[in-house]
């Protein structure tokens, strides 16, 4: 069977992007912080795709800033290929774009998934293991639920349920936070809580969990620069809850609104503006 060379070459793209971690990446992790480390990140128990990111060629040298790309609620790192597409077509290589899958990538039912001190401590170490790596400060976008869990990674201090302590801030690791259609001050679906999953009042999304209450009470912390990109007509986020809006990170740098897009396409049809945050402090 015979394959014309674009399509060739759009197959060879597409298995770079849903690879697992390179040799080179997997290498620097396996003997910085040991086998545990590399499991906890690579997630090959979800299949391939859990995971990307690291140098194809050891001698190569960064132009860009690594860019950390967390999912939200029962998604694996690959849902976002078309954000990755789209950082490589902007001139960024495998090892300036990362992602991890923290979750079980949809075994949970979505209204069971809450803000687990594991899934911050997978994002917390993934920050720290790519700053590492690369020797600059880097770029985190977070989508839907794993704003609030990426913030509370780069926050610290101490977990909401384990009473485990994170460490300090990581904010000096971070140049931009980028949230996009993030679930920051709860969710409109949580307007009544639950004893369990979701909703809960601990770490849910509750507008007044203990979780939200701990990311939120101060400002600023989340990188140098801090923007939020949402919609109006997230049906999934929503876009008010306790009589606020539930995705603009209070005290940010600043933030675009959109009306009138769900919350996929707030996720799916912005990725120039995600880009040109992350690339120039702006949204154009």
């Amino acid at each position: 069977m015979r394959f014309f060379p674009q399509i060739l070459l759009a197959l060879l793209e597409c298995s770079q992007i849903h690879a697992d971690f390179t040799p080179h990446f997997r290498r620097f992790l396996h003997d910085s912080y040991g086998i545990s480390m590399v499991t906890q990140l690579e997630r090959t128990d979800l299949g391939p795709g859990a995971s990307f990111g690291g140098r194809e060629d050891p001698l190569e040298e960064p132009t860009n800033q690594a860019v950390i790309i967390i999912h939200g609620i029962t998604n694996t790192a690959s849902r976002f290929h078309r954000t990755v597409e789209y950082l490589r077509s902007a001139g960024y290589k495998s090892s300036e774009i990362y992602g991890t899958t923290w979750g079980d990538a949809g075994a949970t039912p979505v209204g069971l998934v809450d803000m687990k001190c594991s899934f911050v401590k997978q994002i917390r170490s993934m920050i720290i293991a790519v700053r590492q790596y690369t020797g600059t400060r880097v770029d985190v976008v977070a989508y839907s639920m794993g704003s609030p869990l990426a913030r509370k990674a780069i926050l610290g201090g101490q977990c909401v349920d384990t009473r485990e302590i994170l460490g300090p801030p990581l904010t000096e690791l971070i140049d931009t936070f980028l949230s996009v259609a993030g679930a920051n001050y709860g969710s409109s679906l949580c307007a009544i809580p639950i004893p369990v999953g979701t909703c809960n009042r601990r770490t849910g999304l509750h507008c007044e969990s203990t979780f939200l209450q701990d990311i939120n009470h101060q400002q600023k912390y989340e990188g140098l620069f801090v923007f939020s990109l949402f919609s109006t007509s997230d049906e999934k986020v929503g876009f008010r809850s306790c009589g606020r809006p539930v995705s603009p990170i209070l005290g940010g740098t600043g933030f675009v609104k959109r009306d009138g897009m769900t919350h996929d396409q707030i996720m799916d049809e912005t990725i120039p503006i995600q880009v040109n945050f992350i690339k120039k402090h702006t949204p154009r």
